[in-house]
């Protein structure tokens, strides 16, 4: 009994060392892009939805949390402006439909995101991005905001642009430093469309920045004779969405803390359990393992049927399946520019990016693959692995 209560305290002691340090751990840096209008963090979109007013000061600025459809039904605007920041934007047929007739009405409509959804397909046009190490360098064509310098932005921001544009239709409103826009205007009846691609341009870590602020308010100048503001949380709040179960103890430090002290106290109890009450385990012969047998014969037939060709493409597509869910890459279209995406967005080495690019381009328009060929493709998806695992790559 004296032995249990020796280990318990130590145990204990232990415990509230570890609670004491993570305590006084300093908090971290979130850089999750959120684009929340309640969120501080770098990525979220506070200062936007607190100082708009600053760009249309005679505005009433109003929030909407539902559907643009739901928002604009039986509803009637004047000189009033819907502005959406959000990742990804994908308008439902009845949500676009209004959105139309709101803008044929008089009204503007601004949206700023990475991915516009069917939207690309409505209005025919499509998104690319041009990863630079030396960042983005952005511009105006309206004389009355373009500056001798370019605006420079970092960490990805503003490196996405738009391709395959209807000029008679479209009227491009900024380009970054290879003539290519990134902010273009389409005229619906007496209102307009307003596309920028890129959300970062309007959080808080660009907006602390005396150029960046510079560079988002002229952007939302085209708004600020509008007499109302509409600011959506609708799209941005879609991401974020989550059914943890745990959700509510993880965002209160105090339960968070609680629930980690409970955990530690049910495995020193149950250690201590089984060294009291812990009996003589018999010698029992080894269960066989199915699984090996499995593989090899699964092994086994594909080696047979020597079609180096079917297995290729089946580790490429489960390899690009891991870049989308886990980097957000688009792969809908491989061409020799994904090498560098791939390499910024994972932070792997340019041999590797450009040898995985060339694997993904080459192998789908083969007639046969030989085992050279697939040992190879094999090494590199596994060296990738082996380094994002390692230098914790996806980060950035």
């Amino acid at each position: 009994m004296r032995g249990f209560k020796i280990y318990f305290a130590l145990g204990l002691i232990v415990i509230l060392a570890y609670l004491v340090a993570q305590y006084n751990k300093p908090t971290p840096t979130n850089w999750a892009p959120t684009y929340l209008s309640t969120d501080k963090i770098p990525y979220g979109t506070y200062i936007l939805h607190n100082r708009i007013k600053d760009i249309t000061p005679k505005a009433t600025v109003s929030r909407t949390k539902v559907p643009i459809y739901n928002t604009l039904k039986n509803k009637q605007f004047k000189q009033s402006a819907y502005l959406i920041v959000a990742q990804k934007v994908d308008l439902a047929n009845h949500d676009f439909d209004q959105l139309k007739k709101y803008i044929q009405d008089g009204n503007d409509v601004f949206i700023a995101s990475y991915d516009f959804g069917k939207l690309e397909k409505t209005l025919k046009f499509n998104t690319a991005s041009s990863m630079s190490a030396k960042g983005s360098s952005l511009n105006f064509t309206n004389p009355n905001l373009k500056t001798d310098a370019n605006y420079g932005f970092e960490r990805g921001i503003g490196s996405q642009y738009f391709t395959k544009l209807n000029l008679k239709k479209v009227t491009v409103l900024g380009i970054n430093s290879s003539n290519q826009p990134n902010f273009i205007k389409y005229d619906f009846g007496q209102g307009s469309l307003y596309l920028i691609a890129e959300p970062g341009f309007y959080t808080n870590f660009v907006l602390l920045d005396k150029y960046g602020a510079e560079y988002a308010g002229k952007t939302l100048s085209y708004l600020q004779n509008s007499k109302t503001i509409i600011l959506d949380e609708y799209f941005s709040a879609q991401k974020n969405e989550t059914t943890d179960v745990l959700r509510v103890f993880f965002a209160h430090p105090e339960l968070k803390w609680a629930y980690y002290l409970t955990i530690f106290s049910l495995i020193i109890f149950v250690l201590f359990e089984i060294k009291r009450k812990q009996r003589i385990i018999p010698i029992i012969d080894p269960m066989t393992n199915a699984s090996v047998e499995f593989v090899n014969v699964v092994g086994s037939v594909y080696y047979h049927e020597r079609n180096n060709q079917d297995i290729a493409m089946k580790k490429i597509n489960y390899f690009l399946e891991h870049l989308r869910s886990r980097y957000y890459l688009k792969t809908n279209e491989i061409d020799p520019n994904f090498s560098q995406l791939l390499m910024e967005k994972t932070g792997i080495n340019e041999p590797s990016a450009k040898t995985l690019t060339r694997y993904f381009m080459q192998i789908p328009t083969m007639a046969s693959v030989s085992d050279h060929e697939l040992i190879i493709l094999n090494d590199s998806i596994e060296q990738f692995y082996k380094n994002t695992q390692r230098h914790g790559a996806g980060t950035i």
